[in-house]
C-alpha cells in the first residue's frame, strides 16, 4: 500500500502548557515526520497561500475568522496515488484549521484510508474526527493518534505501538 503523510503545522509563537513559547518546529511537523520514517511514507505539507502570522494573538485572530475558502499552496496536489493517508493538524477551536480543511475539500477520498493525528494541550481530537467523517466521503476512518505538542519529542514507542495497530 503507497503512504502518504501529509500535514499543516506552525511554528512560531505558540501556547505551551498555557504559556506562550516560541517553537522553531512545529509540533504536528515533529509527529508527521516520525511517522513517515516508521511508515516509510511520502511526506506533503499543506501550506496556506497567505502564511499564517508567527504572532500567536494575530494567529488567533485570523484562525477566528476564517470560513472554509482558505487556499493551500498546492493545490494541484492530490491524494489519488495513495492507499493510506495520514492528516495531521493541530486542533485550533476544537477541530482542524481551515487550510486543512480545504485540502480535504479538494481531494477525493473514496476507497482511501485516512488516519488521522493531532496536536493540542487536551491530546483529543474534538470536532475534528466527525468533521473528516462527514468530509472525506468514501473513505475508511482509522482511529486517530492525538498528542499534547509539548510531548512530541517523548512518544516514540506510543506512536510505534500505534502505527502498528492501525495498520
Amino acid at each position: 500500500m503507497k503512504t502518504l503523510v501529509t500535514y499543516f503545522s506552525r511554528a512560531g509563537e505558540n501556547s505551551v502548557n498555557g504559556k506562550i513559547e516560541v517553537i522553531e518546529k512545529g509540533y504536528t511537523e515533529i509527529l508527521a515526520l516520525k511517522i513517515a520514517k516508521l511508515t516509510n511514507a511520502h511526506v506533503f505539507k499543506i501550506e496556506p497561500k497567505v502564511p499564517y502570522p508567527t504572532n500567536y494573538v494575530e494567529c488567533v485572530k485570523r484562525a477566528q475568522s476564517e470560513g472554509n475558502d482558505v487556499e493551500y499552496l498546492h493545490p494541484e496536489f492530490t491524494v489519488n496515488d495513495y492507499d493510506v493517508i495520514f492528516i495531521g493538524f493541530p486542533i485550533w477551536y476544537r477541530s482542524y484549521p481551515r487550510v486543512v480543511a480545504s485540502f480535504i475539500a479538494k481531494n477525493k477520498w473514496e476507497g482511501k484510508i485516512i488516519v488521522p493525528f493531532c496536536t493540542n494541550e487536551e491530546e483529543a481530537f474534538g470536532i475534528s474526527e466527525a468533521e473528516l467523517r462527514s468530509t472525506a466521503k468514501g473513505a475508511t476512518l482509522k482511529p486517530g493518534f492525538a498528542k499534547a505538542g509539548y510531548k512530541v519529542n517523548d512518544c516514540d514507542e506510543e506512536l510505534a505501538k500505534f502505527i502498528k495497530e492501525v495498520l
